[in-house]
This record gives C-alpha cells, structure tokens and sequence, in this order.
C-alpha cells in the first residue's frame, strides 16, 4: 500500500479555507446528491459518471472509489454531508484514483469548488471559496498541478434549491 502524500496536509488546508463558513453546515443527503448531480449533470463536468449513496452507518468519513474505468461511486458519511465534502470527493472523480491528495486532485478541487459554488444562479459565489481554498493550500507548502480537463466557465448553472 502507498501512502497518500499530502493528505493531511489538504484536511488541514480545508479546515483553514471552510470552517465557519456554510460549505462545512451539515445538509440532508438529498441536498448534497443533488449538487453533485448537478454538477456531473451540468455542461462542464469533464469526468466519468457518478452515482452518490450513503455510506455505511458506522463509516467514519466519505470516500470516492472508482468502480469501473468510466465510473465513480461517492459514498456520503452521515456527519460529512457538506458542500466541502461533496466538492472534494468529486475532485477525486474528476482527477482520478491515481491523484490521491496530489497536485492534479488539487486542481481538480478548485475548479470543482468554482463550479459547485456558482450553481445557485441566487447565490453565486464567483471566485470567493476557491481563492480562500487556493490560499490555504500555497499556506500549507501545496503545489497545485496543472489541469487535464477544461476550464469550467464564468457562468455556471441554474437556480437549484438547497
């Protein structure tokens, strides 16, 4: 087994970014599956599918696990249903099993952050969660890789209901 180099130092970069802040409020699993469905349904989302369920009852965080060369399963632990949480799990979709906490998933997470910030036509975020985010991991000595997907565009999205 490989160690996941950099992950702690990403956790702490997220509390630094989103602790205090409604990213990290506890929601009900539907609302969080929707953003991600929102998100992997829009007109962006680069990446392979994915389909959200609720972890098991005694799992102690989320993961995202590939289950096909072309899927993703995200499972939701109970007390990590946040935007945060929905965000990271589908940077690892986006930059695949192999990133780990790495550069690539670092730059998938932002642009992941960017997106499902600015769904809400009503609440729009533009960059303000991604650059606290980005900050947080120059703070923490992280180096952000470059991109293997497109930009995601200024303007994302739909009104959806939380």
């Amino acid at each position: 087994m490989t160690s996941d180099l950099g992950r702690a130092e990403v956790y702490a970069a997220e509390a630094a970014a989103f602790d205090g802040t409604d990213l990290e409020s506890v929601l009900a699993f539907g609302a969080v599956a929707a953003m991600i469905e929102a998100v992997v349904a829009g007109p962006w989302w680069p990446g392979q599918s994915v389909s959200v369920v609720p972890a098991r009852r005694d799992a102690a965080s989320s993961s995202a696990t590939s289950r096909t060369s072309d899927s993703t399963v995200i499972r939701l632990a109970g007390d990590q249903l946040t935007i945060a949480t929905a965000a990271h799990e589908l940077a690892h979709a986006l930059a695949g099993p192999a990133a780990g906490h790495r550069p690539v998933f670092l730059a998938a997470y932002l642009d992941v952050v960017a997106v499902i910030t600015n769904l809400d036509s009503a609440d729009r975020r533009h960059q303000l969660h991604v650059e606290q985010l980005r900050e947080a991991f120059e703070a923490a000595g992280l180096l952000i890789g470059e991109r293997r997907w497109p930009a995601p565009p200024e303007s994302i999205g739909t009104a959806i209901v939380l």
